[in-house]
């Protein structure tokens, strides 16, 4: 659903314009306290960004958080 919407957005904002080049872009990140690697395989191929299983200590949450917002 949250990918639809971006895509949605992206239409709106390029019009019908290919070239436009904007994306639009909403981080998910799942967190769980199932730790089980085929329920993180799940959520990725769902179109979620990453996955956290609690409990989890303050630098892995703040890991996985912060590689959404380092530049390129």
């Amino acid at each position: 659903m949250i990918r639809q919407a971006e895509e949605a957005s992206d239409h709106r904002v390029s019009g019908n314009n290919p070239n436009h080049g904007r994306r639009t872009h909403i981080p998910i990140l799942a967190m769980t306290a199932d730790v089980i690697q085929a329920t993180s395989d799940e959520c990725l191929r769902c179109g979620m960004d990453g996955y956290v299983a609690k409990p989890f200590d303050e630098q892995q949450l703040y890991s996985a958080v912060a590689r959404f917002f380092q530049a390129d």
